[in-house]
């Protein structure tokens, strides 16, 4: 039976029914045990036996008695009550920090005992309940909460529960027990293939730098056994699971590029799948630059865990303390980030995501008061005790990067520099590797509304970029291509790295010198005038892309067909093709390295298709640029006007009416875009006249100039495309 709790929450108690069928765990037999509920008014909180709690010479243990027992098994360091006084007679020993006396008929928040771990474990193994619904881990209040399902979700965020379980049998069924997550029954995670992994993956690293990570696992995997590169699979969904910056079905996308290069299909489960469609935490560029070096990490853990005995490898799933040793005793690679991902995968009620180390200590310094006592050496246990305080206090969970706590731990005054939001950290594990497909993050649903688009589009966008970082929005004006190419150059180089953003705009006299580099008049030492080689835009972008190419850099070319493209490209139009191919610039002196343009440089380009006084692009640079369209006519253009009006709550008429003055305009490339009328001042009294009159009469008379045959105010004034639509009612 599911868990059915409507007692009033409380901090330790046992809430809800479960009934546990027979269950064998080391030494612990339950035999149709059931846990009794909370009485509506939460005054007790019995657990009802019969219970053989597995000691050497097993004895039934009933309602008080067995409270007893656990009153003994309670380890020595308990946790106080917010609010509460703290000064206590310590009727047990282990009382000396924390809670006041157990009173009777009473079970309140102690360290777990390891008869209700196993209880625990007996429950999710059965299917009684899931992870979810049971927070008693060694290290965390020993109890049931229930409901954690639904109006009670773990970090407040539906589908993180699911996330968690999944998490969680990647670490017990999967490292702990060989077992595999996508193919259950099968033992894919065996010392055997985590050796094959080690010989073709970490032995025989691919540092060439022409191809993408997946090609690159084409290369290494092409003697691999199908159950190794199952195994791989998986250790990349362990990678990519609790990742917030990559929408599910990238992640889902990355598997099953892997699984594709097995010889028998493998398929990805529905659960897994409805697992990565929510992420934990931000990855940050660690989780794009590092990948190749995380899942090492990985690998080397799964070979140092095989090494441990069936006994030890169990303890391993019930403390969390114990799993941390035991990860910290793989030398290299460090990889901090992803370390403490695992831990958070493997334990999430203790270790909460807060991946940064920077944050995790911020944030136990600034609800310390929380702590029974000063603050220890160790953050984590610092963290999990603050945190279930808290959220006992608030009755419900708590999220940390929340507008109600965030600005508690991270006051406005404090340097973003100093605890940035992604999770980046030093690293001496070697060099870092360029940016690659998996460092431009996932556009979210937010960017997409703030942009007024499908997040599908957004999506497409990016994974066009992943593939060739080159791209152009064109159509004619008003239709957004400016804003949206700045909108989506910020989310690539991330809030924190707003300098990593260029935009320049190319005009008829724009030469290479200007664009790249050229000679510029100076000032000599002796009074003289003489020329230096200065670089322009593109050259100073690109030298700071190769000092950090952890981060992505963005190149915004606004209006590129007003330029002469071949003058202001001149050779760079070959590097844009072959990024990983060097040639001498037009003033390399004699001497100078080839030059090469780097990979983790984007450039995001606009294109006015309605000025005909200009040429349009060549095929040379059509073929090194994706083309995006963005017509009035066309999604997401179409609906971008009348989901921003939805969105300020204006009248949807003026969509109508921009929709009625394109009907009548034959040409696409002149039809009329919809941020004209995306500006509050439209829809102040007189304003839609008002720019009616002076923006889009005036381009639609630039359209007809010559054309003798139409009536300009009798066909596009608003008067006009006005009586073309029904009346109100």
């Amino acid at each position: 039976m599911a868990p059915d709790c409507n007692a009033r929450r409380s901090m330790g108690r046992i809430c809800g029914q479960a009934v546990l069928r027979d269950c064998t765990f080391g030494r612990t037999w339950f035999a149709g045990t059931r846990l009794a509920g909370c009485d509506v008014n939460g005054s007790t909180g019995l657990v009802t036996g019969p219970v053989d709690i597995g000691v050497d010479s097993p004895r039934l243990l009933d309602g008080p008695e067995l409270l007893d027992w656990f009153r003994l098994e309670r380890r020595s360091r308990c946790r106080g009550t917010p609010g509460r006084h703290r000064s206590v007679n310590h009727k047990h020993s282990g009382m000396a920090r924390g809670w006041p006396p157990v009173e009777s008929g009473t079970w309140r928040g102690t360290r777990a005992p390891s008869i209700v771990r196993r209880l625990r474990n007996c429950l999710q193994r059965n299917g009684e309940t899931s992870v979810a619904d049971c927070d008693v881990y060694s290290g965390g209040p020993v109890g049931y909460r229930c409901g954690m399902s639904s109006e009670y979700t773990t970090k407040g965020r539906a589908g993180l529960d699911e996330l968690e379980a999944v998490g969680r049998r990647l670490i017990v069924d999967g490292y702990l027990r060989g077992d595999s997550v996508l193919t259950p029954g099968q033992p894919i995670w065996s010392n055997a293939h985590f050796a094959e992994l080690k010989t073709v993956y970490v032995d025989r690293p691919d540092l060439s730098s022409g191809k993408g990570f997946f090609e690159k696992l084409t290369d290494q995997f092409s003697d691999a056994s199908d159950g190794a590169i199952q195994l791989f699979a998986e250790l990349l969904l362990t990678n990519v699971l609790p990742l917030s910056n990559y929408l599910g079905r990238t992640k889902a996308s990355h598997v099953r590029q892997v699984l594709g290069m097995m010889t028998e299909l493998v398929e990805v489960p529905d659960d897994v799948i409805d697992a990565v469609q929510v992420g934990a935490f931000n990855g940050g560029t660690a989780f794009g630059v590092r990948r190749w070096s995380q899942l090492q990490l990985l690998i080397n853990f799964g070979l140092h865990v095989n090494s441990f005995s069936d006994a030890d490898r169990g303890a391993l799933a019930e403390d969390p303390l114990a799993f941390r040793a035991a990860l910290a005793q793989v030398p290299d690679p460090k990889e901090p980030v992803q370390r403490v991902a695992l831990q958070y995968l493997a334990f999430p009620k203790f270790f909460r995501p807060i991946v940064n180390a920077t944050h995790r200590r911020l944030i136990r310094d600034a609800f310390a008061s929380y702590l029974s006592g000063a603050t220890s050496d160790d953050v984590d246990v610092d963290l999990d005790e603050i945190s279930r305080a808290l959220e006992a206090e608030q009755n419900g969970p708590i999220d940390y990067y929340s507008d109600r706590w965030k600005p508690i731990w991270r006051p406005a005054t404090t340097s973003a520099t100093t605890i940035d939001d992604t999770i980046a950290e030093p690293d001496d594990d070697g060099p870092i590797a360029a940016a690659t497909e998996f460092q431009i993050a996932d556009p979210d649903q937010e960017l997409a509304e703030s942009l007024h688009v499908d997040l599908d589009w957004l999506v497409r966008c990016v994974d066009l970029l992943r593939d060739r970082p080159q791209l152009i929005f064109y159509g004619p004006p008003g239709t957004g291509k400016t804003y949206i190419a700045k909108s989506l150059a910020r989310h690539i180089v991330g809030p924190d790295n707003p300098g990593n953003v260029k935009i320049v705009q190319f005009h008829p006299a724009y030469s290479y010198e200007d664009f790249f580099e050229g000679f510029r008049p100076s000032t000599q030492g002796n009074g003289q005038v003489g020329f230096e080689l200065k670089p322009g835009p593109m050259r100073q972008l690109t030298a700071s892309a190769r000092q950090h190419p952890e981060q992505l850099f963005v190149l915004i070319i606004d209006e590129i067909n007003r330029g002469n493209l071949a003058k202001i490209f001149g050779e760079l139009y070959f590097l844009l093709e072959y990024r990983d191919e060097a040639i001498d610039l037009m003033y390399s002196s004699h001497g100078d390295e080839p030059f090469y343009l780097p990979r983790n440089l984007i450039v995001i380009a606009t294109m006015n298709t309605a000025d005909r006084s200009i040429a349009l692009v060549d095929t040379a640079m059509r073929r090194r640029f994706a083309f995006v369209p963005l017509h009035p006519q066309q999604e997401p253009t179409r609906s971008m006007l009348r989901r921003w009006l939805a969105a300020r709550k204006y009248p949807s008429r003026v969509a109508d009416l921009h929709a009625a003055l394109n009907a009548t305009i034959d040409d696409p490339d002149f039809q009329i875009g919809p941020s004209y009328f995306m500006r509050p001042a439209v829809h102040n009294e007189g304003g839609l006249a008002r720019v009616w009159d002076t923006a889009i009469v005036p381009l639609l008379e630039e359209f007809h100039f010559g054309d003798h045959t139409v009536d300009i105010n009798a066909r596009y004034s608003l008067e006009a495309i006005d009586k073309t639509l029904p009346t109100d009612g």
